[in-house]
Parts: C-alpha cells; sequence; structure tokens
C-alpha cells in the first residue's frame, strides 16, 4: 500500500499548505514539499505535535480559509492520516472541538495571552511535542510569544515551524491585523540571530536568553520568486529565463532545539 504525500493529503483537505490551497481564489503556500523533508523519516512514530491556529470558524475570528474544500481545521486533518501513530493538539482562538477524535485534542487560547498558554500547559499535563507549528494570527508579536513560551515544550532534538513570516512589524508599514508596529518583523529578529548571534529589537520574547541557549540551528524556506527573460544572442533561442529569489522573503523557518 502506498501511503499519500502530505501534498496530497494537504490538497485533499484544502490546506494551503499544500500546492492548491482551498479553492481557485485561494491558492497554495507550498510548504508540504518542506515538512515531509523535515518530517517523513518520523511518519510511523508515535510523535506529539501542536499546531498553533487550526483554520476553524467562530465568534472570535471568521476565518475566510475555511470554503471550498476547507471544511475547517485542514491542516490538523492531513496531519492525523499523515502521522497514523501521533497525539496532536490544536490551538485556535475559536472552538474546534468538532475535529477531535482518539489521537486529536483542541483548546481554546489566544496565542499572544501567556495567561490562555500557561491554561493550555495546565490542561495538558505539561505536555512535551516533538514537533510545534506556529500557523496562527502571523502578527510578529503573536508568534514571538509563542516561540518564546513553547520551545520550553519542545523535546530536545524537536522541531519548531513559524509559518508565513511577513514584513508586518516595526519600520515596515505594514497596516491590518496580521502587523504590529510594537515589534520587529519575527522575520527580521530571527535573521538578525542568525547572522549576529543576538535578537534584534523591540521584540516579544519572554526570555530570549534561554532561547539562544538552547536553538541548534535555523533554516529559512520559500522565498518570492521573480521570474524574467534576458536577450541573447542565439540563433535558436533568443531569450533565457532567469528565475532569481527576492532576499529577506522567505516566509517558512524551521528552527531545531539541541
Amino acid at each position: 500500500m502506498i501511503s499519500k504525500s502530505l501534498t496530497e493529503l494537504a490538497n485533499f483537505y484544502g490546506s494551503d499548505k499544500g500546492t492548491t490551497g482551498p479553492s481557485s481564489r485561494w491558492g497554495g503556500h507550498n510548504y508540504t514539499d518542506i515538512y515531509e523533508a523535515y518530517l517523513g523519516g518520523r511518519r510511523q512514530s508515535p510523535v506529539s505535535l501542536l499546531e498553533i491556529g487550526l483554520g476553524v470558524t467562530g465568534d472570535r475570528w471568521n476565518s475566510p480559509i475555511v470554503h471550498g474544500r476547507n471544511t475547517g481545521g485542514a491542516s490538523l486533518k492531513m496531519w492525523h492520516d499523515y502521522f497514523p501513530e501521533a497525539k496532536l493538539y490544536g490551538i485556535d482562538i475559536n472552538e474546534g472541538k468538532y475535529l477531535e477524535n482518539s489521537r486529536i485534542r483542541t483548546f481554546l487560547a489566544d496565542q499572544g495571552r501567556v495567561e490562555d498558554l500557561d491554561a493550555f500547559v495546565e490542561a495538558t499535563g505539561g505536555t512535551e511535542f516533538d514537533i510545534i507549528i506556529d500557523d496562527g494570527s502571523h502578527r510578529p508579536d503573536h508568534q514571538q510569544i509563542s516561540f518564546s513560551y513553547f520551545f520550553r515544550k519542545l523535546k530536545s532534538g524537536g522541531l519548531y515551524f513559524i509559518e508565513d513570516l511577513m514584513s508586518n512589524g516595526q519600520g515596515d508599514s505594514a497596516k491590518g491585523i496580521m502587523a504590529c508596529d510594537k515589534v520587529r518583523s519575527t522575520r527580521s529578529v530571527l535573521k538578525h540571530y542568525l547572522k549576529h548571534g543576538s535578537f534584534s529589537g523591540p521584540n516579544s520574547f519572554i526570555d530570549p536568553t534561554y532561547l539562544m541557549e538552547h536553538i541548534n540551528s535555523f533554516s529559512f524556506h520559500v522565498p518570492d520568486i521573480s521570474i524574467g527573460f534576458s536577450f541573447r544572442p542565439h540563433p535558436k533561442r533568443l531569450f533565457k529565463k532567469v528565475v532569481s529569489y527576492h532576499p529577506d522573503t522567505e516566509s517558512l523557518c524551521a528552527i531545531r532545539k539541541k
């Protein structure tokens, strides 16, 4: 029996982690090949996985991704099928109890409120995780609070992924519900650490010293691509396709713990 790839599962459930997204008006981010490269070797292992942000509609946030093939909680359903032995935990600002089964538990929490994260830890008995994925609000302050908080709950050798890194922090002139001018964008804060060994500020990290002492490695993925053509004096092919990557546009970061 050939198991479906992570991309196939994402596309089936309408998660934008795959290549097609939930519909023609909401495409995919092409994250699944990267996830599979990191996680494919653990597919049959009894991993514990936490996903922040489930994409479920409710009174606190009308999640626009819930349409087409996505009936809510698409990526959690994808992870459930991909990791048949895993225990899965999900946090969202909206109720997601309808997604629960013998291997999935969901919790109501705002990822930017430490009190809510404390309540989650208490409710799960201090569970530690092999994999943590932040696909929540995408606000830089929320990403940084969650990363700083939950990195302590990541097992040694575990992986922490932050999705949808944006230029949405201080100095970026970004507006809207995903922007925050009080802190630098998460991408820029993490890239500064990668280059200089310290986190640029202002940021919302709760305990930056712990992070610096326990981060093993960073990898950034999925930059914006620009495709153009250059002229060349060739009798059969006058134009050459040129693919370039815009610097500091990566939208996915993988962080491994020591």
